[in-house]
């Protein structure tokens, strides 16, 4: 091999690298995983350890600092090192070797060979003045709603649960609509002209549904777009879906930045389902992941509590809540439990990283993880999905959307308005504190 052809393909191997470190976010690798070199678990064991030490230390001053002065230093101090542990456990899982990839049901391949999905918006992002659709919006916090639709197609001959991208890494340059999801729209509208239009579209639907999803931690717009979208197919929804996108800043290292802008999203959030209120829905089913659950917890809890009604809310299903579990018991659910007519559900599962992650910010069990038992709550069914839920794609935390298994259960749930014994789950425990078993 000649040395030009050499210095060619080490150019593009190194250039395809890069690229797909920004672009590749298909199912197949986490893209903390893309930058990951070889390495032994070991090596990021004693990482871990050495960064976790010093966590522990920071927080125990921080807990006996003298004033607030001193309090602020320590936490300057201390942010970076989480921000470091939160990376280096998501790393860590790329060199496991005991991955077994979760099989799901192949569909067969009916024409068309895609099809193109319409889901409506409401985000407090700022626009970043990029108009490709991807980019639109960033992780900056604007004080109003912006409301708007994406089209988005999605091809047919794929597994449920697969969001699938076009990958460097399989030579695919381009994007084929039969085998890619491709975002081909963003239109930003008016708040008047968005409930007109997002009213009609509900009064011509089979059911007059609305789909509500609310993401959560480390997930841009491009994400929540794609997934809404994703969701409301492989759900087979019979009506309309929009999403509520608060300006996370999709890095794994801003666990932090999303923490309090989550909080900030409060008023907007609310000011969202208000709006929802003149959509002419007759039955919204609301889904909340990861952190979003924060957001759509404590703004329903508030609103309950004041005597706020939010109108045919019937289905409430909280995916791998990320919030701590004493504060949900103790704090949210009295208002949750004012909330009438809704049927409420929770996701949880062991194979969660995201997850055990939390753990090391907080130090306190997280609602949608089951290690160390089950954690059950008044006037919700939790659903233990550990078997099913795939810890290969985005570290066992966005099971809610890539399994089958919890998809079909959704599906079932929202159509058949069953509960957890009527779609013949295992009860596992007894009253009060019984749960089931999805496998």
């Amino acid at each position: 091999m000649s040395r030009s052809v050499i210095i060619w393909l080490t150019a593009l191997i190194s250039f395809s690298t890069t690229l797909a470190s920004a672009q590749d976010v298909s199912s197949g690798t986490p893209l903390p995983c893309l930058d990951v070199r070889i390495a032994s678990v070991r090596d990021f064991d004693e990482k871990v350890a050495k960064l976790d030490a010093e966590n522990r230390d920071l927080k125990s001053r921080i807990e006996k600092a003298a004033d607030d002065g001193e309090k602020q230093e320590l936490q300057r101090r201390l942010d970076p090192i989480q921000a470091q542990l939160l990376d280096l456990t998501f790393q860590r899982e790329c060199v496991r070797t005991d991955y077994k990839i979760q099989v799901l049901r192949a569909p067969g391949e009916p024409p068309p060979a895609w099809v193109e999905t319409t889901a409506f918006f409401a985000t407090n992002r700022a626009a970043t003045g990029n108009a490709a659709p991807e980019k639109f919006f960033g992780s900056d916090r604007r004080a109003d709603l912006q409301y708007g639709k994406t089209v988005i197609s999605i091809p047919t001959a794929r597994r449920p649960g697969d969001l699938n991208l076009p990958s460097l890494w399989r030579f695919e340059l381009t994007a084929d609509p039969s085998k890619h999801f491709i975002f081909k729209s963003l239109t930003p509208l008016g708040t008047n002209d968005a409930q007109a239009q997002l009213a009609a579209a509900i009064k011509a639907s089979p059911k007059q549904s609305l789909l509500v999803f609310v993401h959560g931690y480390n997930v841009s717009f491009f994400d929540a777009a794609m997934r809404t979208s994703q969701l409301a197919h492989d759900l087979s929804f019979q009506g309309e879906a929009i999403f509520f996108s608060w300006p996370s800043a999709a890095t794994t290292s801003g666990y932090s930045h999303d923490e309090k802008a989550v909080q900030l999203s409060e008023p907007a959030f609310d000011q969202f389902l208000d709006d929802l209120g003149k959509s002419g829905a007759t039955n919204i089913i609301l889904v909340a992941h990861s952190m979003g659950n924060r957001l759509v917890t404590k703004v329903l809890s508030d609103r309950a509590s004041r005597g706020k009604p939010t109108p045919n809310l019937h289905e409430l299903l909280l995916a791998a809540p990320d919030i701590n579990a004493e504060i949900f018991r103790e704090q949210i659910l009295p208002g949750l439990e004012k909330l009438q007519g809704t049927h409420r559900s929770i996701y949880a599962s062991s194979s969660d990283l995201a997850l055990r992650a939390s753990k090391i910010v907080h130090d306190y069990r997280r609602v949608g993880e089951t290690i160390g038992g089950v954690l059950t709550f008044a006037d919700f069914e939790t659903i233990d999905a550990s078997g099913v839920a795939p810890a290969l794609r985005s570290f066992g935390h966005s099971y809610v959307v890539d399994s089958a298994k919890v998809l079909g259960d959704i599906a079932e749930t929202i159509d058949l308005h069953f509960d957890a014994d009527q779609r013949n789950l295992p009860r596992q425990g007894a009253p009060p504190s019984a749960w089931w078993l999805l496998k």
